[in-house]
């Protein structure tokens, strides 16, 4: 039996991933359950407990739980969950301690949790002050000071992807989101295209899916370089399923962000790709447990 074992659980609205995690980084037994199907929050604890009960079962004391939305620290979901609205106004973490009173139980948002496993594991390793986007479905984004996550005065710190908001139709996330791109791309080429085509097009120097790029990387910069005008981050890590595109992505990036940046103010934050890609929620949501001195 492992000592010291977590069960990480990474709720997106899809699927929850969850899996094993130690102290020192290992990631073992790795599944997942569907959560987009699901009617109301019964059907969703129908398949959550069965994981927690095998997790105890193989020795795991501490339960991490990464979640869309805006997390109070007592572990309330006010909102921010519009895909999954049985979410909202729940405090999972009271329900899983009512469930097993000995469980150690958090849980964070998942923009929050991805920058905390890049912070721990991956590209933001050695980082002081660290802004971590990650791009899919949304935008995600949080900022973490000296090895510590910024929740806001609100706990609604870190939601980029409502910049330049207007109304509930139109905000940042809607049309600059890796899905937005990958919606505006399959409505100008008449075909359904998924990453995959979107980046071989882009590859094969499709000049529609260039200008796109183009036009997606020039806005996503003029937001990075605002915010490292406000933060003065020393690093920026770019997540999410396309950083695995990282030659195409993260030049364009740094062009358009350093432009539109003061002289005295380009190149001061390094922008790198995300290195633990879709596990990265899954090590930052129980990285607390393993913080010098909790004890777990």
């Amino acid at each position: 039996m492992q000592k010291n074992l977590s069960l990480s659980i990474d709720i997106g609205g899809t699927s929850a991933k969850y899996a094993y995690v130690t102290a020192d980084g290992k990631l073992t037994g790795k599944d997942f359950f569907p959560t987009s199907g699901l009617k109301n929050l019964d059907e969703f604890y129908q398949h959550l407990l069965p994981v927690i009960d095998k997790a105890i079962a193989c020795g795991a004391v501490n339960v991490g739980l990464s979640c869309p939305g805006f997390i109070q620290s007592d572990g309330l979901c006010m909102g921010g969950v519009e895909n999954l609205p049985y979410l909202k106004g729940v405090n999972i973490p009271e329900f899983l301690r009512q469930h097993n009173p000995s469980l150690k139980v958090s849980i964070m948002n998942d923009g929050t949790a991805a920058a905390l496993g890049e912070y721990w594991l991956g590209s933001g390793q050695g980082s002081r002050v660290l802004l971590c986007i990650t791009l899919g479905t949304g935008i995600g984004s949080a900022l973490i000071l000296d090895g510590r996550p910024y929740p806001g005065s609100h706990f609604q710190s870190g939601e980029i992807g409502y910049s330049d908001y207007s109304s509930s139709e139109e905000y940042l996330e809607i049309n600059y989101s890796t899905l937005g791109i990958l919606r505006r791309a399959s409505e100008l080429t008449g075909e359904q295209l998924d990453g995959f085509a979107f980046i071989q097009r882009i590859r094969d120097n499709d000049p529609c899916c260039l200008r796109l790029l183009e036009d997606w990387t020039e806005t996503l910069g003029r937001i990075l370089a605002n915010n490292i005008l406000m933060l003065d981050p020393d690093r920026v890590v770019i997540g999410g399923g396309i950083s695995k595109q990282s030659d195409i992505l993260i030049p364009l990036l740094e062009k358009h962000t350093n432009r539109q940046l003061p002289p005295q103010y380009r190149h001061l934050a390094e922008i790198v790709p995300a290195r633990l890609a879709n596990d990265a929620g899954l090590f930052g949501a129980v990285k607390p447990f393993y913080e010098t001195g909790m004890d777990t």
